[in-house]
Parts: structure tokens; C-alpha cells; sequence
């Protein structure tokens, strides 16, 4: 899916923006704080129902106001055309799709697939291993049927072994929620698992584009040791676990790590080089949706002067004019933006809230 229409209202500094976007590249130029990375969080919003920048709506609220609202028009290369909305007030989330209102945000994630690339996105490699599951999870959401069940599934078993070894409760009791946790994590580490595999020839491919003929390989581990049955290791482990009052061992210990040329990238990559290979790991995910699903995401790059140097910015620009997928690209100045030698692209300036088609 592409925005063909957007419309904001009381996000942060934004009290009213309306975009008619292009369905490829869309450049949001303006100085800092004039409020070129709120129009991103509003897209981010309307794809995922929350910030990117806040967990608490207060603080993503235009000031004095009780509710921010954003709503927008998407059309596919296939299909009817869908409108979409979420109201966000300090305590009520509303979300509309097509005239119907949603009791989860998981099918308007679905509707319009969003990614973030963010200078904070450079710690993706090296950051806490959290980061790095829901770059997972975004990816098996979008292409394995029913892995959502199975992740919530595994959530749900998890809390109640996790409360089960905090009370001391004894074996018997555990034992119905061993099984659960280890079907449930077992077949979301094997469909994190077969979603590495279609993602490494589309990550190599951008690898390759930014970084050269470094050798890159992605290598995902389960949580625990995959040569066993998980119930096995969570019976094993069962003493630890309620000496520690936590579950140690399970699909929510999974991660990945990046190799180059065999060895961790991160002790040998510099740091441009690293903010290169996520920028790489990132933009291969939205291929892969375009490739696989015939479907376009909708990709937001925030302040990408201060990411990249000159050089880099050219390959980034090369590779993204070469994808489906709609980008919002916001930056300082438009010098540094060669719109006018890529086709499909629009660009738009921000000032003191206001954004206006240049």
C-alpha cells in the first residue's frame, strides 16, 4: 500500500497538515524543530497506532488539546483503495479502517506495513537484543500466516509460568503451561527462522550496494539450544528458573547477530560502515515485502544528512529509486537532495508546523 492522502491534526507543533504524497520518494525539507520528524511520527501513527517517540499519548498531543487525529487514503497495485484513522487521547485509542472501527491495531498494521529508519535505528546491531526480536516480529508478522497468534500464544504461556515460579507453585502446576510455552516458542523461532532465510538474499543484495564485497551472513539463534526439544530444557531448567523467579530459556531470548566475513560485524565494521549495514538490513526488509507479497511498504527515513556523508547519501538515493515502496525522507536543506534527477519524487517544506508542496 502507498498514501495518496494524509491528513494530520494536533500532532505535537502540527495543529493541522494535509500531504497529497507521491507514491515513491517524498523529500520534507525544513530547519530543525520546524517539525519535519512530527509529520513522520503522525505517518508512524497512522500505520501503527502509536509513536515512535513516546508511550504516553500526552506527550505526542498538541499542547492545550484533548486528542491528535490521523487519517489518510491507501491504494495498492491491486485491489480497492482503503481509508484509515486512529485518535489518540490520553487515555482512549480509537482506530478506523474502511468505515470500521478495529479493536487491535494488528489488521491496520497489516493494511499499511510502516518502517522507520531514525538515527537512533544505527544501534540496531549493538543495542539490547529487544531492538532485534521486533525487527523479527515486524518481518514473520507481514509474511507467515497466523504467527501473530502463535507470538501472543507464547506471551500468554510465558506470563503464566513466569507468575506459576514467582509463587512457588509446584510442578503439576507448571506443567500444563511447559507444554504450552514449548509449542508456542518453538514455532515462533522456526517461523523467525524461515523469515531470516527469504530475508539474507535481499540483505546481501543491499549489503553488497553499500558496503562492497564483504561477505555478510545473518545468524539467528532460537533462545535456547535448538539440538533440543524446548519442554526438555525448560524441565531442565526449572531450579534455576525458580530460584530466579523468570524463565531463562525460550523464544523470548532469541536474537541475531550479523557476520562479516565471518566474525561479528560489529568488532570490525566501522561506525559509518555499521550505520550502512542497518540501513542495508532495514531497507532489504521492505524489499522483501515488495517482492514477496506484491505489496509496497511505506518506509520513513528521518534526517538523513546526519546519518550519512555525501557519498553514501548517493548510494542510498540510487538504491531507494530503484524500489516500489513509498519513502518520506526528511532532511535540513534540499541542496543536499537531488530531486529533480529522480523521477516520482515530491518534495515538501516544513515551517513552524506548516507543510507546503514546493
Amino acid at each position: 500500500m502507498s498514501l495518496t492522502k494524509l491528513d494530520v491534526f494536533d500532532v505535537r507543533n502540527i495543529e493541522r497538515a494535509a500531504l497529497t504524497p507521491s507514491s515513491r520518494l517524498n523529500f520534507i525539507v525544513g530547519a530543525n524543530g520546524s517539525g519535519k520528524t512530527s509529520l513522520l511520527e503522525a505517518i508512524y501513527i497512522l500505520g501503527r497506532a502509536r509513536s515512535f517517540r513516546s508511550s504516553q499519548a500526552g506527550q505526542v498531543i498538541r499542547f492545550q488539546q484533548e486528542c491528535l487525529t490521523v487519517s489518510g487514503r491507501s491504494v495498492a497495485d491491486e485491489g480497492p483503495a482503503e481509508t484509515l484513522g486512529v485518535r489518540l487521547a490520553r487515555r482512549q485509542r480509537e482506530i478506523m479502517l474502511t468505515g470500521r472501527k478495529l479493536q487491535s491495531s494488528a489488521e491496520l498494521i497489516a493494511a499499511l506495513p510502516v518502517l522507520l529508519i531514525q538515527p537512533a535505528s544505527s544501534g540496531l546491531l549493538e543495542n539490547p537484543p529487544k531492538g532485534r526480536r521486533q525487527f523479527l516480529d515486524w518481518g514473520a508478522f507481514h509474511l507467515e500466516p497466523g504467527y501473530l497468534d502463535q507470538w501472543r500464544g507464547y506471551a500468554r504461556a510465558l506470563n503464566q509460568r513466569n507468575a506459576l515460579l514467582r509463587q512457588g507453585a509446584g510442578r503439576q502446576a507448571e506443567q500444563t503451561w511447559n507444554h504450552e510455552l514449548a509449542r508456542y516458542g518453538t514455532m515462533v523461532a522456526l517461523a523467525r527462522e524461515r523469515y531470516g532465510e527469504r530475508l539474507a538474499p535481499y540483505f546481501l543484495e543491499a549489503s553488497r550496494h553499500f558496503l562492497g564485497t564483504t561477505q555478510f551472513e545473518l545468524k539467528l539463534t532460537a533462545g535456547w539450544d535448538r539440538s533440543r526439544d524446548l519442554l526438555e530444557v525448560l524441565g531442565d531448567d526449572r531450579d534455576l528458573d525458580r530460584r530466579l523467579g523468570y524463565t531463562h530459556s525460550g523464544a523470548h531470548k532469541g536474537d541475531f547477530a550479523v557476520l562479516a566475513d565471518g566474525r561479528p560485524a560489529k568488532a570490525y565494521l566501522s561506525r559509518g560502515q555499521m550505520k550502512l549495514l542497518v540501513f542495508a538490513l532495514l531497507l532489504s526488509q521492505a524489499h522483501l515485502l515488495e517482492q514477496s507479497l506484491n505489496r509496497r511498504g511505506c518506509v520513513l527515513v528521518d534526517d538523513l544528512a546526519s546519518e550519512l556523508d555525501g557519498a553514501n547519501r548517493d548510494k542510498l538515493l540510487a538504491y531507494l529509486a530503484e524500489r516500489r515502496s513509498q519513502f518520506f525522507i526528511t532532511a535540513t536543506d534540499d541542496s543536499l537532495l537531488p530531486v529533480s534527477q529522480l523521477p516520482g519524487s515530491g518534495l515538501f517544506r516544513m515551517d513552524q508546523g506548516r507543510v507546503t508542496a514546493a
